[in-house]
């Protein structure tokens, strides 16, 4: 028996020459970037703010969060907006890649050989014929350490352990 719930769909993207992907039921869209007001006294990874239709959304540069290198700001860059239990956030991404449909059973545990600050992002890794596909976990890559202070939750919402 075959269906929806066996199955993942993942917007991917490559960043510092990695190919990542998050779950699309957290990606409310994908934009071009546009021009971000710095902040100061923000850790590197938070580029600053932007506004997207009169919302105001932090930008985060989703390579350094990981610990892979920062994003690259060209014509191919992207904006990839996520939506976790009503927080929001764009991530600067070097280019957008296709959608891709996996098996959830085929979304296994990150190697050892990653970085721990980096395996406790994901969701996991998925193995391409290319290369391996590293799948964020959205609501973790929001309350990474450096980001705590500086991403609001909305009223009501439950405080997150750290995992």
């Amino acid at each position: 028996m075959g269906g929806e719930d066996e199955t993942r769909k993942l917007v991917t993207f490559e960043v510092a020459s990695r190919s990542v992907g998050a779950p699309i039921e957290h990606v409310r869209e994908t934009v071009d970037p546009r021009p971000v007001t710095p902040l100061f006294g923000v850790p590197a990874c938070v580029l600053g703010l932007i506004s997207l239709r009169g919302e105001i959304l932090a930008v985060l540069d989703v390579g350094l969060l990981l610990g892979i290198g920062p994003a690259r700001r060209d014509a191919s860059s992207r904006l990839v907006v996520l939506d976790v239990d009503g927080r929001q956030a764009a991530l600067l991404v070097d280019r957008l890649g296709p959608l891709l449909t996996t098996e959830r059973s085929g979304v296994r545990p990150p190697p050892d050989t990653l970085p721990a600050s980096e395996a406790a992002l994901l969701l996991g890794v998925v193995s391409l014929p290319e290369r391996p596909l590293a799948v964020l976990d959205p609501a973790r890559l929001l309350d990474a350490p450096p980001l705590r202070p500086f991403l609001r939750r909305p009223e009501g919402a439950e405080n997150r352990e750290s995992r």
